[in-house]
C-alpha cells in the first residue's frame, strides 16, 4: 500500500501507458522495444484494454532473473482498466515462436499486477498492490525479491508523479495535452 501524491488519475494513466518504463525504469522493467511497440487498445463495455507485444527481444532485466534464458523472448504486457479505479496488468515473457501471442505461454513465465486506487483528495491518492505469477510459488525468497524490486519501480514512478502533480499546481492555466500513445488513458477518463 502506498500513499500517492497525486490525483488518482494521473496514477491510471501511467499503468495505462506503459511507454514510460522505457525512460523512466531503464534498469528494471523497461526496454526500448516497449517504445517501439503499437499498443492497441480497445474498449469492451466500461472495460478498457491496452495490449502491447514485442517479439523475438531480450526479456528486460526484472524479467531475465526470473525466465533464466538466453534466448530471445516474446513479452506482452495487457493493461485492464475495470471502473471505479482498478487495473489488472497480465505482464510476461515466454521463449520466442513458442505461441505465447496465440495463448500458448507453457514456454513463459506470466505475472498478474493487480492495481487498486481509492482517491482521497484532489492531489492524493492511495495505491494498493498485489501480484500473482505462474512461476515458482512457493519460493518465499523470490516473492520477497519481487516486492522489493516492485518497490523501488515504484518509488521512480512516485517520483515522476508528485512532480507532475505539482507542475500542474503550478500552471493550473495549462490544459493537458493527450498523444495518440495516451489512447488507454484518454477512454478511461
Amino acid at each position: 500500500m502506498y500513499r500517492i501524491p497525486c490525483n488518482y488519475q494521473f496514477l491510471i494513466d501511467n499503468l495505462m501507458d506503459l511507454t514510460h518504463e522505457t525512460y523512466v525504469h531503464p534498469t528494471s522493467i523497461g526496454r526500448k522495444e516497449i517504445d517501439e511497440a503499437e499498443p492497441e487498445v480497445s474498449v469492451q463495455g466500461d472495460e478498457v484494454f491496452v495490449e502491447r507485444w514485442m517479439l523475438g527481444i531480450r526479456p528486460p532485466p526484472f524479467r531475465a532473473d526470473m525466465i533464466r534464458t538466453e534466448e530471445l523472448c516474446d513479452r506482452w504486457q495487457i493493461c485492464q482498466f475495470v471502473p471505479p479505479a482498478n487495473m489488472l496488468i497480465d505482464v510476461g515473457v515466454a521463449i520466442a515462436g513458442t505461441g505465447a501471442p496465440q495463448g500458448d505461454r507453457a514456454r513463459g513465465i506470466t505475472g498478474l499486477v493487480v492495481d487498486l486506487i481509492t482517491p482521497e483528495s484532489a492531489t492524493s491518492c492511495w495505491y494498493f498492490w498485489g501480484m500473482a505469477r505462474n512461476f515458482n510459488t512457493g519460493d518465499a525468497a523470490l516473492t520477497e525479491q519481487i516486492r522489493k524490486n516492485q518497490g523501488a519501480v515504484f518509488a521512480e514512478d512516485e517520483m515522476i508523479l508528485e512532480a507532475q502533480q505539482q507542475n500542474i499546481l503550478r500552471n493550473p492555466e495549462r490544459r493537458l495535452v493527450n498523444l495518440d500513445i495516451d489512447r488507454g488513458g484518454s477512454h478511461v477518463r
